[in-house]
Formats: C-alpha cells, sequence, structure tokens
C-alpha cells in the first residue's frame, strides 16, 4: 500500500502491511483528467491510495484512519467536507503512463472533496501534507480524543452545509463546540458560549461580542433539535465555521492540555481576562 497527496509519497505508518518493493505511484493524474468509464474530474485530489495485493483485513478504512488527521485539517482550513470513491484500474507497464490511460492499480481509495477547487488549492495541500507528518507521532491520540471527535462534527457540518442542509449544520457546528469543552450536562448553553468566547478572542470586547452571538446561535440551535420552527441561515452557518474553526485551531495548539484542565483555565479566565497571557503562552507551535 501506498499514500499519495499531490506528489508527495507520505511514510508507510500502518505496521500490518508491508510496504510494496517500489514505489507503485509517482504522481496524481494531471489536473483537469476526466475518467471516461465514470464521467467525473478527478484532477484535483486530497489523496490517492492504491493497494498491490491483500491477506485480509480493510485495507482502504486503514488509510482512511491513517490520514483522517489530515484530511479534517483540510475541512478545517478550507471549509470543504472530503468524500472518497473507490474503483478498479487497470494494470499499466509504464508509470509515465499516469494520467494518460486510466489508474495503473489494480484497486485503488481515491479521497477527494466537495466543492469548486480553491485558486491555492496545491498550496493548501502542501502545507497541510507537512503540518500531517509533523503531527504524525500524535495522529492516534488527535483522533481518539474529544477533539477528534470534534473534528468529525466539524466534518459533519460542512457536509450539511454543502447539501443546503443549514438546521443540520448548525446542530453539528454546536455539537462539534460541545465535544471540544463540555464535560457535564448542565447549563449547556452558558458554558460552550463562554467557553469558546474565550479560547478564540483576543480582547475582552471581542469575547463579549463571541459571547453574545455564540448563546444567540445556540438559541437557534434549540429551536431547531425541540421542534421550535427554528431556521438557519447561511449567515449564521458562517458564524458558526468562524467561531468553531479559530476554536478547533486554537485548541490543537493546546492539544498538551486535558479537557478537564483546558476548561477550568477558560472558565478562570472569563472572570479574569488578565490570565489569558498564561493561555497564551501555553500553545505549542
Amino acid at each position: 500500500m501506498e499514500y499519495l497527496i499531490h506528489g508527495n509519497i507520505l511514510p508507510t505508518s500502518i505496521p500490518e502491511f508491508r510496504p510494496s518493493e517500489r514505489i507503485l505511484l509517482r504522481q496524481v493524474i494531471g489536473e483537469g483528467y476526466t475518467d471516461s468509464t465514470w464521467g467525473r474530474n478527478i484532477g484535483h485530489v486530497l489523496a490517492f491510495v492504491g493497494v498491490e495485493s491483500q491477506e485480509g483485513g480493510s485495507p482502504f478504512r486503514e488509510a482512511e484512519e491513517y490520514l483522517s488527521l489530515l484530511l479534517n485539517l483540510y475541512g478545517l482550513k478550507t471549509g470543504q467536507p472530503y468524500v472518497t470513491f473507490s474503483g478498479i484500474g487497470t494494470v499499466i507497464k509504464d508509470l509515465s503512463n499516469l494520467g494518460v490511460r486510466r489508474v495503473g492499480f489494480p484497486r485503488f481509495n481515491e479521497i477527494g472533496y466537495e466543492g469548486e477547487p480553491l485558486q491555492n488549492h496545491l498550496q493548501y495541500v502542501s502545507n497541510l501534507s507537512r503540518t500531517f507528518q509533523q503531527l504524525e507521532s500524535e495522529r492516534e491520540d488527535i483522533i481518539n480524543s474529544p477533539t477528534g471527535l470534534s473534528f468529525q462534527f466539524f466534518h459533519d457540518a460542512l457536509m450539511a452545509n454543502y447539501r443546503w442542509r443549514l438546521e443540520l449544520a448548525v446542530v453539528n457546528f454546536l455539537m462539534s463546540a460541545e465535544a471540544l469543552v463540555i464535560l457535564k450536562v448542565r447549563s449547556i448553553t452558558q458554558k460552550v458560549s463562554r467557553r469558546i468566547a474565550v479560547l478564540i478572542s483576543d480582547t475582552p470586547q471581542e469575547r463579549d461580542e463571541a459571547y453574545k452571538q455564540l448563546k444567540r446561535l445556540y438559541g437557534i440551535r434549540c429551536g431547531i433539535v425541540h421542534g421550535g420552527g427554528k431556521r438557519a441561515s447561511p449567515t449564521d452557518v458562517q458564524a458558526l465555521f468562524s467561531y468553531i474553526q479559530a476554536a478547533l485551531l486554537e485548541r490543537l495548539s493546546l492539544r498538551h492540555l486535558s479537557k478537564s484542565d483546558l476548561v477550568e483555565k477558560l472558565d478562570a479566565i472569563f472572570n479574569n481576562w488578565d490570565s489569558k497571557e498564561e493561555l497564551v503562552s501555553m500553545r505549542q507551535k
């Protein structure tokens, strides 16, 4: 099995699979290439996983688990949800034919994204590949933590927004926030609003405005979930995206803190803003 992200072969970090004797894929299919069989433009992919052989197990599930942090980071940065597409290609003898003929793998799994390509798409992927490799040793700890759960809700919100299901996007964005900063099911609206506001703000004024808006957005969420007939607007979804995006990025920089320690510090800072500097100094660069 080999992983490729826009020309960068990642280290084979799944010990259950023996690396192939040679790299099977050296480049991604060229931009603008359309698979004639599926009638689908596959020029912009986030990752391409090829499997030469399999001795039991589920290699594509393992592959997506391995790449899940990178895929979630991409969605976090760009606002675009990722999708997967699997198929069977044909064996080719010459690697230079990649991008000219059909995909040269007996089996493959392509991980792409919904939406139009970003103008700086390749730079995004290149930068995130480097970030991913820097975090690779912590990958499982992050994904299997409340932060990983928050990432999943965030991605579900992006997918709901892409499908124009704005109410579902609001619910999932706020579930993402709860996974980050809620320990007990009590006074959730106030606690989420206060803690996220502190986490993402640089000044008391920014904190107060974020707190006010998050409480308002939580009111919309409650009206949606509890049958109050509330409707969400694109502006509401965009505001939540910005708030939870900033909160997740900040949480990653404070990943060495346990959830309970982080919550304790956020509550203390809400009442004493001067202690925010102490939290800022704890960020991991």
